[in-house]
């Protein structure tokens, strides 16, 4: 019986396991299209319009996290050296007021894209890309600007370069 007890047990705890989502989107023709605008730290935008295209990696963080700062230049190396070449942009989620901090963060994070303070609709929640209520968390949008995947937490360098390829691979490229 207790071989039996444990048997069970093993297998429940088994089935609990947490299983890696599959790199799977919806039809993009079924998706609709990203539309969103944020003020960048150095006087630019990052925005659909700038971005729409190429594949995109918009990442969301906040300045005094750890595990943003280590997504955040996990995305600048894969941004260095995917073919075909990608977009990417960070999305700070603090108060305006902290500009000087995001300022800051990708110029000691060596960035080379570009870092957007969110807009008070983005920090309550409404902003274009719904909810974002945990810090790292990357959205991948396809050529056309439609969402094909996003992730919560630590993205391993390998999940951000399958991200952009299935990026790259849908949607209709607009012109330039």
């Amino acid at each position: 019986m207790a071989r039996i007890s444990g048997l069970f047990v093993g297998l429940l705890l088994f089935a609990c396991q947490p299983t890696p989502s599959p790199l799977v989107s919806p039809d993009p023709a079924a998706g609709a299209v990203v539309e969103f605008a944020y003020g960048t730290t150095d006087g630019g935008e990052l925005s659909s319009a700038t971005t729409r295209g190429r594949a995109t990696a918009i990442l969301f963080v906040t300045t005094y996290d750890v595990v943003s700062q280590l997504v955040a230049q996990r995305l600048e190396s894969v941004l260095r050296t995917h073919v075909p070449r990608a977009n990417g942009g960070a999305v700070v989620l603090e108060a305006p007021k902290y500009v000087d901090l995001a300022v800051a963060y990708r110029s000691t994070l060596s960035l080379s894209y570009p870092v957007a303070m969110a807009d008070a609709n983005t920090l309550s929640g409404g902003g274009p890309f719904g909810v974002v209520g945990q810090v790292p968390t990357l959205v991948v949008l396809d050529r056309s600007g439609r969402e094909v995947w996003r992730k919560t937490g630590v993205a391993e360098t390998r999940e951000i370069e399958r991200a952009l390829a299935l990026g790259s691979r849908r949607g209709s490229a607009s012109p330039p």
